[in-house]
């Protein structure tokens, strides 16, 4: 296993302390100038911090908490007095905490958290701040084990990517907990149960359409999300109902398309793709029956799946016209 991968942690196998989190504090920090720490933090499971917190007249002073002499070493140094009392603030958070503050970045897509270990901040040995351990390594899932990644993120959270100091006070702090800890508003929970429901009358409504409706269904499914049909709908062939191109790439598949069916019949199918012409993949679709096939070039689209596939291409009105 690499140092990266052993210190940034999977929530899965995080361990049931770490979850749920709990804080009162969730502050961002950008890991170095356009992001030149963001590597070895990771996988070192660290925080880097600089403003000169390694040198030799202020280190002294913050390891012994005299923060209004390293106010004064940011003034004469030429920092006006909001200035200096910044950067002495966002130190003295950064020494003094025992590990309650949640500490969140965002390193490409993804949104890393963590808090520090208690052990003290010790100096770089590039001598360009100091830094300190996260307890336990970055992680950057939620207590589910999904991923946090920017667009499963609101955007009140995201903009701190582009924020250009080096740490600040998180204001959407609740939000942030709630993600991390895998929870969802009553809004979205809401919606989600309507969805699954929704998603469960699609399936029902399918199993009523005849043959030729149902053939209809997956090839607008299919051409919605940017397949491009080649020839009629409907036995172009012995072996396929539906010829496809997708356009971005040249990839060419054939579609069988079955109301119910079996993991025997699929494989008799399966069996016949190298004799099928030109294509690179099979899609086998249906909607009532249990199949399983080990082939990777076949595609298993069944009840569930489809549903879903024909909420998001917009086909709920056109299957209930079909079936009124």
């Amino acid at each position: 296993m690499s140092r990266h991968k052993a210190a940034v942690v999977d929530g899965r196998k995080a361990g049931h302390s770490v979850f749920p989190v709990r804080t009162a504090q969730v502050r961002y920090i950008k890991l170095g100038a356009g992001g030149e720490w963001e590597k070895e933090c990771l996988e070192r499971g660290t925080i880097r911090f600089g403003f000169g917190s390694a040198n030799a007249e202020r280190f002294p002073l913050c390891r012994a908490s005299r923060w209004n002499a390293l106010t004064e070493s940011f003034l004469e140094e030429g920092k006006d007095k909001g200035t200096a009392s910044r950067f002495t603030k966002e130190i003295r958070l950064f020494f003094e905490d025992s590990g309650s503050i949640l500490w969140v970045t965002f390193v490409g897509e993804r949104l890393y958290w963590g808090r520090l270990d208690g052990t003290p901040a010790v100096p770089h040995s590039d001598r360009r701040g100091v830094y300190r351990a996260i307890s336990g390594g970055w992680r950057c899932t939620d207590r589910h084990g999904e991923e946090l990644t920017k667009d499963r993120l609101s955007g009140a959270l995201t903009k701190l990517a582009a924020y250009r100091g080096t740490s600040c006070k998180v204001d959407v702090a609740e939000y942030a907990v709630r993600r991390i800890n895998g929870e969802k508003t009553p809004e979205v929970e809401l919606a989600l149960a309507r969805l699954k429901q929704l998603h469960g009358s699609v399936r029902e409504l399918m199993k009523l359409l005849g043959p030729r409706d149902f053939e209809m269904l997956v090839d607008l499914v299919f051409t919605t999300s940017g397949w491009r049909r080649l020839g009629p709908v409907g036995k172009t062939q012995k072996t396929l109902d539906l010829d496809l191109i997708l356009p971005t790439t040249g990839e060419r598949a054939f579609v069988q398309v079955k109301s119910k069916t079996s993991s025997r019949e699929a494989a008799d199918y399966a069996a016949k793709l190298d004799d099928s012409g030109p294509y690179d993949r099979m899609f086998y679709v249906f909607h009532s029956g249990e199949v399983e096939t080990e082939d990777d070039r076949v595609t298993l689209i069944g009840p569930e799946k489809l549903a879903e596939m024909a909420v998001e291409a917009g086909l709920v009105s056109w299957l209930i016209r079909k079936i009124s």
